[in-house]
């Protein structure tokens, strides 16, 4: 499933439970496109192994979670970030976006003036501080 959306350049992928089943969903430019439907027993297994990769709580299913892994898929390095909604009857839903790790950008490269780039290389050599990026998630341009 992973493989596939990735092939497919999906940002995220959505588990949705529905009444008999759980529909998957790919969102591709923004648009979610159904992938397919699976039994309850397999989306809860496959929820349950997603979530302990992840380092979640497994048996915790009333509260939403967040986690990540990494894996490889296709020669390409992959971080997933996963999260959990519960919804009613004690089911959960769960997206996986989907982070390419195959882009490294120079930091001189990020910027639009060099002096820009210069004054951030300044400022990680403090000691403490924090700074924020802000953007698209996924956004390479």
């Amino acid at each position: 499933m992973i493989g596939d959306a990735f092939s497919s350049d999906a940002t995220d992928i959505h588990v949705i439970p529905r009444t008999n089943d759980y529909l998957i969903q790919f969102r591709k430019t923004g648009v979610l496109v159904p992938f397919q439907t699976i039994d309850k027993d397999q989306a809860e297994r496959l929820i349950a192994h997603l979530k302990f990769m992840a380092s979640m709580d497994i048996g915790e299913k009333r509260k939403p979670q967040s986690g990540s892994f990494s894996l490889t898929v296709r020669n390409t390095p992959l971080s997933l970030r996963i999260s959990t909604l519960p919804t009613t009857h004690l089911k959960e839903s769960l997206v996986i976006r989907i982070l390419p790790q195959k882009y490294q950008i120079p930091i001189e490269k990020m910027s639009l003036y060099p002096s820009s780039a210069k004054k951030l290389l300044a400022l990680l050599m403090y000691s403490h501080g924090l700074i924020l990026f802000t953007g698209p998630t996924g956004n390479v341009s």
